[in-house]
């Protein structure tokens, strides 16, 4: 499974493409991704399956609608953030644009653990603390995690927006993601990829913070 990745936006953020088999799927929507995906996806022939969304936050939903209309992909997001995404206005306060498009969802995503579009296959994690519905999206077989704005190189995602968490976040990381093989790589939604293990052993944020391996990933 190969990976390519954007970024874009006031606030640079991450959005990519996956590919494997001549099948495709883009994961998140920062602004300018939509003609950066058409380009690709022209010159490779092909036609991505979906665009699966981590959290309902404007900087990764931005071009969304875009995606969704101009490229003809459905958009997946799970319940607790659709309301995000089909209502950005509830976002102005701490948005930098005026106006955000709306974008339907074409699948809603509740209590489903697993997805299979094509020859992709991964885990649902949910992982609320950052933003309600937040999801990160594994892909086990391969070893990446597709983790939104959950955990970075170094850091951990922020709380203070409506709906976020510290304990709910922390408790995440612990009993979703650390559990996971230290090789696992990470795709975040902003900064480096990063690793399970590096973060584990370095990252300031989760130092003694101890893990669960209750949930069998």
């Amino acid at each position: 499974m190969d990976v390519d990745v954007f970024c874009g936006g006031m606030v640079q953020t991450n959005g990519y493409l996956v590919t494997q088999d001549g099948a495709a799927l883009v994961v998140d929507a920062p602004e300018g991704i939509t003609d950066w995906v058409e380009s690709r996806c022209t010159k490779q022939r092909l036609k991505p399956a979906a665009l699966l969304v981590t959290h309902g936050h404007w900087d990764h939903t931005l071009e969304a609608a875009a995606i969704q209309k101009r490229l003809q992909v459905p958009v997946l997001i799970h319940r607790d953030s659709q309301r995000l995404l089909e209502e950005p206005a509830m976002q102005a306060a701490y948005s930098p644009f005026y106006e955000l498009e709306a974008c339907r969802a074409d699948r809603v995503l509740n209590q489903e653990t697993e997805l299979k579009l094509g020859p992709f296959a991964c885990k649902l994690l949910l992982c609320p603390g950052h933003c309600p519905g937040s999801l990160c999206f594994y892909f086990s077989k391969e070893g990446m995690l597709f983790g939104g704005d959950v955990l970075f190189q170094g850091a951990v995602g922020r709380w203070d927006l409506p709906g976020g968490s510290e304990g709910a976040l922390m408790n995440s990381i612990r009993t979703r993601i650390l559990p996971l093989p230290d090789e696992t790589r990470i795709f975040p939604g902003h900064g480096p990829t990063t690793t399970v293990g590096d973060e584990r052993r370095a990252n300031p944020f989760l130092l003694g913070l101890q893990q669960s391996r209750s949930h069998g990933l």
